[in-house]
């Protein structure tokens, strides 16, 4: 049986003005497997990721970030 272990990372996200930018950001994020959980505030400018580190890692999940056009930090 698979172990799952599960991280929570909170990456400032720079570049978002609006609630498209927010829901661009969380699709993006979502989109990549083993992320369990996101929640992106534009007020924070930050996102708050749950994810297996058995799956993927922070670099993958701010390069998900890069590609919608805002920039992780």
């Amino acid at each position: 049986m698979e172990v799952e272990t599960i991280t929570q990372e909170t990456i400032k996200v720079e570049g978002m003005s609006c609630g498209h930018c927010v829901m661009r950001v969380k699709k993006a994020i979502e989109g990549i497997e083993g992320v369990k959980k996101v929640d992106v505030s534009l007020e924070d400018k930050q996102a708050v990721v749950e994810f297996d580190e058995g799956k993927t890692d922070v670099e993958k999940i701010k390069a998900a970030v890069r590609e919608t056009g805002y920039e992780p930090v």
